[in-house]
């Protein structure tokens, strides 16, 4: 009997059943999932902004509002996303701004009052912060280039004459007003009698005697961004300025010996005669 045309058809049905297999496995097979959808990962939040600048102390209004659009994932902590949680109901008491808020800047909680609240200085205090005032001129305050919201350092002088001295005495101070002036826009400068700023307890007691102690004068820092602080420069003196070199201490020398002398007497006569 020839047993090729039977091994030629089982050959066949094995390959026709392993194509099945195959297909079916293609057909069961579960697919990737889809990459989010772009507008997933663009999804936008509309956000309560200033439409033009609101200075301190100046109530909320809704003309002074915009809208603006910030991806989902960037929204900042305390901004409104809703002009009636912003402004309250209709007859509601205002809102005012707790520090100058500029055109275009998102409004958060932390620059807005409670509905009907009074602005003042002291409500714009950091936890634990005293505002103190430090009388200044136009050559102590940097010719009046010193506004509210700059960042300074003060620098005490103190002495007289050859004990002159001077050094810097608190860093990175900020500036809440001068004279009664607290608004942050104004950019123009003005000579000020005073400079309120802003101090922890303790820097508010050393402003407080140093001023009794001497003359303070401003340092306008770079940025208001920046909040650096380093070791405080060593006092400069009147040798520093006139670059008076240090003596130095003499090598002592001993004292020279005292002369041995005998006194003669002849007589009545008495003379001293000096041994070498």
């Amino acid at each position: 009997m020839d047993l090729k045309p039977i091994l030629f058809m089982a050959g066949g049905l094995l390959i026709a059943g392993g194509a099945v297999w195959k297909a079916s496995d293609l057909m069961n097979a579960v697919p990737p999932a889809p990459p989010p959808a772009a507008s997933a990962m663009a999804e936008q939040v509309s956000l309560i902004a200033a439409a033009r600048d609101i200075p301190f102390g100046a109530e909320i209004r809704a003309e002074d509002l915009t809208l603006q659009s910030w991806p989902a994932g960037t929204v900042p902590p305390g901004a409104f996303d809703s002009a009636d949680v912003l402004l309250g109901q209709v007859g509601a008491a205002p809102r005012r701004a707790t520090r100058t808020i500029r055109t275009g800047d998102v409004l958060l909680a932390d620059a807005v009052s409670d509905f009907g609240a009074t602005v003042t200085i002291g409500s714009t205090l950091d936890a634990g912060a005293r505002a103190v005032a430090i009388r200044v001129n136009a050559e102590t305050a940097v010719g009046g280039f010193v506004t509210p919201g700059d960042r300074v350092d003060i620098v005490l002088t103190e002495g007289r004459g050859d004990g002159l001295r001077t050094g810097t005495i608190l860093q990175n101070i900020r500036v809440l007003a001068t004279d009664q002036n607290a608004d942050t826009t104004g950019s123009a400068a003005r000579t000020a009698r005073t400079i309120t700023v802003e101090v922890s307890a303790r820097d508010a007691q050393i402003l407080t005697i140093a001023q009794q102690a001497g003359l303070l004068s401003l340092t306008l820092r770079q940025d208001q961004g920046d909040v650096t602080t380093e070791d405080a420069p060593a006092q400069i003196t009147m040798d520093d300025v006139w670059g008076r070199a240090v003596p130095v201490p003499l090598t002592p020398t001993a004292p020279a010996a005292a002369p041995r002398t005998i006194t003669v007497r002849r007589g009545l006569e008495t003379s001293t005669v000096s041994l070498q």
